[in-house]
């Protein structure tokens, strides 16, 4: 039997397999949509046993359900997905296992694609450019979670980055004006939820962990750990030996803000600084060489026409 034949069969055996199944899913469906008609049907006329209550079916994710059945790492490795995750956005209780699947997923539907039109691509590719597309979606099936993941990581860290200096701003006017520092902390989680939602979901978390009792201290460490800020685990430390010295809150905030706008007045400085020795390479590759071109082809002509 040769390769154009095997995919041929196999391109027949799933297709009549995804048959199956949607018939069957279009039978249960009907079946489910009589039955509920039925006791409505019953309930309306008065007839015994029309009081049975309607069984109504909760949507659940299915990714979520489908990551019971797999078998997931040690604990540790989950912590681990689990905080990575949740810097990414991801708060939701079976965000580990929806990733997981989501990987095995991404392994296994390319190369059933791939399998199903192997008999049009058979007439069209070589075996071993078959194997090397194959390889290639598995490269990327496998990576290609993990670096979406870690984009919006990075985005969300650039966004918590770039909006910290102005929820410094935020938080010394509600406490100069006299709010205390959880108070000031739930106001400004409310104005920076349309410009920075990231802070505003971390400031959320932390003033519900102080809520259920969590110490002060600790609940701005996790904020620092969950942002991965150093401005932010700064201002943890700042908060915490301006409590134990007896200072004042509202003069320590302020001189800690505008640090932070020093610090990014430096940083926006630094990078001007840097964008002329940057603009140095394509200056060499892209401008000089066609300076000199449009410089010596009239010269380059007139040599020619002489000759």
């Amino acid at each position: 039997m040769n390769l154009s034949s095997l995919s041929s069969n196999m391109t027949i055996l799933i297709a009549v397999c995804f048959l199956a199944v949607s018939l069957s899913l279009l039978g249960f469906a009907i079946h489910s949509t009589l039955g509920q008609n039925k006791v409505l049907e019953r309930r309306l006329a008065g007839l015994p046993g029309s009081n049975i209550p309607i069984r109504r079916k909760t949507r659940k994710n299915m990714i979520a359900d489908f990551s019971e059945h797999l078998s997931m790492p040690g604990s540790e490795e989950i912590s681990r997905i689990r905080y990575y995750l949740a810097k990414a956005g991801y708060y939701q209780e079976k965000a580990v296992p929806t990733f997981y699947v989501i990987r095995v997923l991404t392994l296994v539907v390319p190369q059933l694609v791939l399998l199903g039109f192997s008999g049009v691509l058979g007439n069209m590719i070589t075996s071993s450019q078959m194997i090397v597309l194959a390889s290639i979606l598995i490269f990327l099936g496998f990576f290609g979670p993990s670096l979406y993941v870690r984009k919006k990581v990075k985005k969300r860290w650039l966004q918590a980055k770039d909006g910290f200096p102005d929820m410094m701003d935020l938080l010394v006017a509600c406490i100069e004006a006299g709010l205390g520092l959880d108070a000031a902390l739930m106001s400004v989680a409310d104005e920076l939820g349309g410009r920075y939602p990231v802070l505003k979901i971390n400031l959320d978390l932390m003033n519900l962990e102080l809520r259920a009792g969590r110490g002060r201290q600790e609940s701005l460490k996790n904020f620092g750990d969950r942002l991965d800020l150093d401005e932010a685990k700064a201002l943890a430390v700042m908060l915490k030996q301006s409590e134990e010295m007896g200072s004042s809150l509202g003069a320590s905030l302020r001189v800690f803000s505008e640090e932070m706008r020093d610090k990014r007045m430096l940083m926006a400085e630094e990078k001007a600084m840097a964008l002329s020795a940057k603009l140095t390479v394509p200056l060499i590759v892209f401008i000089f060489p066609t300076i000199m071109l449009m410089l010596l082809l009239p010269a380059g002509l007139r040599l020619s026409g002489a000759f």
